[in-house]
């Protein structure tokens, strides 16, 4: 039976070795491929996986202005998952065990694909289809939306449930050695062509495996075609469960026809390798895929994903609630319904929009020592720093599809350029405070010398620790920390013998000055016995004696 606590669980590193678990479903039984994977989750289990709610402590909002600068980027790491996220994962989980089920390396029919591929490549033949009688299950599916919407985010999170390389050595007794790619994921070249895709597949498999597979297939005489042979060959070699190509719209940028020979190298992955693909774009995808794919592929088993923006609904507000609290001004700002309004107002429903608008709101805050979030600054870093995306967001309030037509991206916005913006006003301030800093630095070192000198005197005699520090303070306190070590020893010795006194309710009333004198020279006198050194020494390492030339001087 499959265990949900696989001894993979969720793991962020690039190789395991393989631990195969049995299967519940019988189709996913004898596969290596699938019994290696990490288990299936439920739905709990995603949302407790997928959530990331960065480190906070209240007490930071007390620090230097130069640290909770840094401390604002940690809103980069928040990830609260959703409906979409939960099916985003089911996907991805059917279409890497899908595609697995007819590619079994155990499989007569696999093997003879396999050495089809490799004889063709060696006798540099082009094979033009695999004839297999096997019927492919593998299912890829889309996803479009705009940017900033969460896409790539949520596929990166979910990815990493993952191991992204396996490694088989033996299975069920038997010799079985084979490195496993889960997931390989590639962004489309920004010409779209067909070479640069397959460049980009080499050199992330020779990142991943440490071969050297560009430098062995970059040759010039390589056609695209070739080349497309080789990825293929290479897809099944290594057991590639789903390839994702991200920045998909870049194919509308494509030469005459390139775009509809890579959809249908995709097509030729799904329907006839095996090789699940996910393509991943924003809407300029929309047209080519309406055009050209969504007839070729014969129909996609999972369906498409279009990410729109997100209502103000419930699953909005548990955003945005999730999020507030990640405030490092010095002042915390509850969280109403109109700032709530106001901030869907602002960025629509987009999330990364949203995220930045609280980030650059708060660095705003802290720069200009407003400390505090307010409906004016949430406006006015709006209205300032949303400049290129206002004309789309504004077609997005208006609700027109002719208006949204005008705009098929919508362009994140830099937030390094955000951050340098506010910075040098921080550094500012930090350049005027650095002054007044290295002073206090100075008194502060010098007291906390003393300080240490002070206890560890009080220490040597025998007073016990809480009570050393507690008079050490208290000496500093009153006196200042001009006093010399001497002086203050004296001092705290006074106050321990008036501790004692208070304690031992002392009966007999004497001249407490001339008492603390004589008592800490007869202290002094029998630690010196105690440690069996000279009594005039002991004297003259506590100050008490001046050496006969310093005396003279």
């Amino acid at each position: 039976m499959e265990q949900t606590n696989h001894p993979y669980k969720i793991t962020t590193q690039s190789i395991v070795d393989a631990i195969y678990t049995d299967q519940i479903l019988s189709e996913f039984r004898g596969n290596p491929l699938i019994e290696a994977l990490p288990p299936i989750l439920t739905e709990e289990e995603v949302v407790n996986y997928c959530s990331v709610f960065p480190n906070y402590d209240e007490r930071e909002r007390e620090l230097d202005a130069s640290y909770r600068y840094h401390c604002v980027q940690r809103l980069f790491q928040y990830f609260q998952p959703f409906e979409k996220h939960l099916d985003l994962e089911q996907r991805i989980s059917r279409s890497i065990r899908q595609g697995y089920i007819s590619r079994n390396p155990l499989n007569a029919h696999q093997a003879r694909q396999m050495r089809e591929s490799y004889e063709s490549i060696k006798q540099g033949k082009f094979l033009e289809s695999y004839e297999t009688t096997v019927k492919r299950t593998a299912t890829g599916f889309t996803m479009i939306g705009f940017s900033g919407i969460g896409k790539s985010s949520a596929l990166n999170q979910i990815l990493s449930f993952y191991p992204q390389l396996i490694r088989h050595t033996t299975y069920k007794g038997e010799i079985f050695q084979m490195t496993q790619i889960p997931w390989l994921k590639l962004d489309c070249p920004f010409d779209g062509s067909i070479k640069g895709l397959c460049i980009g597949f080499f050199s992330e498999l020779d990142r991943l495996l440490g071969t050297k597979y560009f430098t062995k297939y970059k040759s010039k005489g390589n056609t695209v075609d070739t080349l497309l042979q080789h990825m293929v060959h290479l897809a099944n070699l290594h057991a590639i469960g789903v390839l994702i190509i991200d920045e998909i719209q870049h194919l509308s940028m494509s030469k005459s026809g390139g775009s509809e020979k890579m959809l249908n190298f995709f097509v030729t992955l799904v329907n006839t390798i095996g090789v699940p693909v996910i393509m991943v774009g924003t809407n300029k995808a929309i047209s080519i895929l309406q055009s050209q794919f969504r007839q070729a592929r014969r129909g996609s088993g999972q369906g498409d994903m279009v990410w729109s923006q997100m209502p103000k609904d419930e699953t909005w507000d548990l955003f945005v609630e999730g999020m507030w609290d990640y405030q490092w001004t010095a002042n915390f700002t509850p969280l109403s319904e109109e700032l709530n309004e106001l901030l869907y107002e602002e960025c629509q429903g987009i999330i990364d929009i949203a995220v930045k608008i609280f980030m650059i709101s708060q660095l705003r805050a802290i720069s200009t020592g407003e400390e505090k979030i307010t409906k004016r600054l949430i406006k006015q870093v709006a209205k300032e720093n949303l400049q290129l995306v206002r004309p789309m967001l504004n077609a997005l309030r208006s609700g027109m599809p002719s208006e949204m037509a005008n705009y098929d991206d919508i362009q994140p916005i830099d937030m390094d350029e955000q951050f340098d913006m506010y910075k040098p006003s921080i550094d500012l301030h930090e350049k005027v405070r650095l002054q007044k800093t290295i002073q206090e630095n100075k008194r502060q070192a010098k007291t906390n010398s003393l300080l240490q000198d002070l206890v560890l005197f009080l220490l040597s005699m025998e007073i016990e620790n809480d009570m050393s520090h507690r008079i050490a303070k208290k000496v500093i306190q009153h006196h200042g920390d001009s006093m010399d070590l001497p002086s203050a020893k004296k001092e705290a010795m006074k106050m321990v013998l008036q501790t004692e006194e208070k304690t031992d309710e002392r009966s007999k009333r004497v001249d407490k000055k001339e008492a603390a004198n004589s008592n800490i020279l007869c202290l002094i006198a029998a630690d010196a016995k105690k440690k069996k050194v000279s009594v005039y020494e002991h004297f003259m390492s506590h100050g008490f004696i001046k050496q006969p030339l310093e005396s003279i001087s």
